[in-house]
């Protein structure tokens, strides 16, 4: 299923232009160089392609044919005038070779060059034209000693380079007559494809490996493989295994790296697992689902305007979006040695998946402050449960957006994770907030409104607003204060209130003494209105009470603070 739906949606980006996939017998390459030779074969100059965005230099992506240059201890040179230093030219530079390796892949570069050269004249007499004749005398009269008079190959040793004659804007390997002989070559049909139900030849290996997955090797990593005979069956080895036909194997393939590409805005990384996702159809669904897990926008801020505004109709439950049937998919994937796991395949409507993350930003929807962010996305609130990102259990990301995804109870877990980190912060700010309203909501049914709630049943929620409360006046009584009691018993009155409670009434009527005029009173007042509320100071609160306790002063911080702007808004009496 996974692999049929990356073949079909293969099939939708070849057929868009502006999508610039490769086509079939085409992959993707990074290009470090080009040399340019004469139209008689003779040299005329090494340049370097790489670009440079003020960091490090990054090659220049470029759509070769043929297939990519599989892992391996064997020769495997390329037959359409491009490839690396050392097939090509015969050359790496020593100063990056390891003592205890140099002498060895020196020697390998020199019989790389020299199968490579001899694949090259193989191929003249079918190849008839001038510029191919031309790079194949080139080839006779390089020696790979000369490397060592143009610096721009020390910078590029090992890296892949192409071939240009003078004057000439198309390279060497678009020119049809050179590879299109080479791609015609399909093997012969040994089997029926799984993918197409095609009878097809069966790709032994599939070459081209998918690139962009966290973790995973730089290099690429494979999906679909076999290296050891306990994995094989019925006297099939390799990829046999997996019966997949060469072009079902290339068509995957591309259309996965194409939805790693960062540049696509085609995926998100949730913890340890790269999530990318895709609709059936061209759908404006594709940046709405990107930019609400994660927040990024390719484009301008305009974009971004325009995304948070859908976001908002969708929270509303107003956009048509939410009425539309097209197939959306999400894949999950994970690095697992040379190959990638498969954490979790789902596939719904778009008006589904959207339907569930309208349920989701409603669950976080909570008062905030002027400079807290609108939305939330799936990163800051996995950072809600650590001190430092790399602290956020990997597992946690991907079960988190599971229930996002499903509409199911988020993990319990991730109550857990925020909760402790409320006790040892010894505050909650509006992320965390959001985030525990939304477990208590979904998980345990909670009536949870956006803003301060004084009615509220639970004393829980009641504590905490008492904890605001006795915060807030030794702040008014004590101006300079160092540490409140916030920092003192935020944790302890949060746990175990009936501990810590008496001993914070006491102290607080100490504060409420130092007050004056109407602040004295409107102190007094609030205090025996909370307290009115709350029959018995709780020995233990659970996990659940805890996030309600939490909440419950976050409300009741929020409201002062609101209060506090509108009367600054007013214009004073005469």
């Amino acid at each position: 299923m996974i692999l049929q739906e990356l073949c079909r949606l293969y099939d939708r980006l070849d057929s868009d232009p502006e999508a610039n996939i490769a086509k079939r017998g085409f992959f993707q390459q990074g290009v470090a160089f080009e040399v340019v030779i004469s139209s008689r074969g003779e040299l005329i100059q090494i340049n370097d392609l790489r670009e440079s965005d003020g960091k490090k230099p990054r090659n220049r992506s470029m759509l070769l044919p043929g297939t990519a240059k599989p892992s391996g201890s064997g020769l495997n040179p390329s037959i359409h005038g491009w490839d690396r230093t050392d097939y090509m030219l015969g050359y790496l530079n020593p100063d990056k070779l390891k003592d205890d390796e140099r002498e060895r892949k020196l020697k390998r570069a020199g019989e790389a060059h020299r199968k490579y050269k001899l694949e090259m004249f193989l191929r003249r007499h079918t190849i008839r034209r001038p510029d191919y004749y031309a790079f194949c005398k080139f080839l006779r009269a390089w020696q790979p000693d000369q490397a060592g008079q143009h610096a721009v190959l020390q910078e590029v040793s090992g890296l892949f380079g192409v071939v240009r004659i003078q004057n000439q804007k198309s390279y060497l390997h678009e020119v049809k007559e050179v590879h299109a002989p080479c791609l015609q070559n399909a093997a012969a049909a040994d089997g029926q494809c799984l993918v197409t139900g095609e009878s097809e030849a069966i790709a032994r290996l599939h070459d081209i490996k998918i690139k962009g997955v966290n973790g995973a090797q730089s290099s690429g990593a494979a999906i679909v493989s076999f290296n050891l005979a306990a994995f094989e069956s019925y006297q099939k080895s390799q990829s046999k295994n997996a019966s997949v036909g060469e072009p079902a194997a290339f068509s995957y393939a591309t259309a996965l790296n194409y939805l790693l590409d960062r540049r696509h805005r085609r995926r998100v990384q949730v913890g340890d697992t790269s999530v990318v996702f895709w609709a059936a159809q061209p759908s404006p669904a594709e940046d709405l689902f990107g930019f609400g897990l994660s927040g990024e926008v390719a484009e301008d801020d305009n974009r971004a305007r325009e995304l948070e505004a859908a976001l908002e109709l969708i929270a509303q439950g107003e956009h048509p979006l939410l009425r539309d049937g097209t197939p959306f998919y999400v894949l999950g994937l994970a690095p697992n040695a040379s190959r990638l796991s498969v954490r979790f395949w789902y596939r719904n409507s778009v008006g589904t998946f959207l339907s569930h993350l309208q349920q989701h930003e409603q669950n976080l929807n909570i008062v905030r402050g002027p400079k807290d962010r609108a939305r939330l996305p799936l990163w800051l609130m996995l950072a809600q449960t650590a001190r430092e990102s790399k602290e956020v259990s990997p597992l946690l990301g991907g079960a988190l957006l599971r229930s996002i995804l499903t509409a199911a109870p988020y993990p319990e877990s991730f109550l857990q994770a925020l909760i402790r980190r409320n006790r040892a912060e010894r505050d909650i700010r509006h992320p965390r907030a959001a985030a525990i309203k939304a477990v208590l909501i979904q998980n345990h049914k909670q009536e949870i409104t956006m803003s301060l709630n004084p009615d509220h049943p639970k004393p829980a929620y009641q504590l905490g607003r008492l904890f605001a409360a006795l915060e807030r006046n030794q702040e008014n009584a004590l101006p300079n204060i160092n540490a409140t009691v916030k920092d003192r018993f935020f944790g302890a009155a949060s746990a175990t209130p009936g501990a810590v409670f008496p001993r914070l009434i006491r102290l607080g009527q100490h504060h409420i003494a130092k007050l004056e005029g109407g602040l004295k009173v409107n102190a007094e007042k609030q205090v025996q209105e909370i307290m009115g509320r709350i029959e018995s100071f709780p020995s233990h609160l659970n996990l659940v009470a805890q996030g309600l306790f939490a909440l419950g002063y976050y409300h009741q911080r929020q409201d002062f603070f609101t209060k506090k702007n509108k009367e600054q808004a007013q214009p004073a009496e005469d």
